[in-house]
């Protein structure tokens, strides 16, 4: 009886589409923090903030995005919500994505193993060039140095 109760939820056979790039970057951003089963304070204040920043948020309703990708996140998982979601990311904003997840991954100073495969997963995932990709880990590094 005890293992009915022990579900995870995800299902291989759920699927799912962003309504449009700003879900996209979210359920993106959220895979990539929440891959560690641990969503730290400082990356879900750190995820608020990169939201507001954003012009591409304006008007949008961000709440509803994101419940839609909370409760997918846990139907599917990170590397199958990226899939998803990845080519709603116009070409032109993958670089910047890719830059606000970094920071958001580091948000809570550690980058845990789960967090690093992932990161590597997201710059294939997004096709950008691996030079590119180092470089955007590099200044974010170099930006939050000291700040765990």
């Amino acid at each position: 009886m005890e293992g009915i109760f022990r579900k995870t939820g995800k299902s291989p056979h759920s699927t799912y589409s962003p309504q449009n790039e700003q879900e996209a970057w979210i359920a993106i951003m959220h895979a990539c923090i929440a891959v560690d089963d641990d969503v730290a304070d400082e990356e879900l204040d750190e995820l608020a903030e990169t939201l507001a920043g954003k012009a591409l948020f304006e008007g949008h309703d961000v709440l509803a995005y994101s419940k839609a990708v909370f409760y997918t996140h846990t139907q599917i998982g990170s590397k199958r919500l990226i899939d998803y979601a990845v080519d709603k990311i116009s070409p032109e904003n993958r670089a910047t994505l890719f830059a606000q997840t970094i920071q958001l991954v580091l948000a809570d100073g550690i980058l845990e193993d789960r967090e690093r495969e992932l990161v590597g997963y997201l710059y294939s995932a997004l096709d950008l060039d691996a030079d590119l990709a180092n470089k955007i880990v590099d200044v974010i590094l170099i930006l939050n140095k000291d700040n765990s």
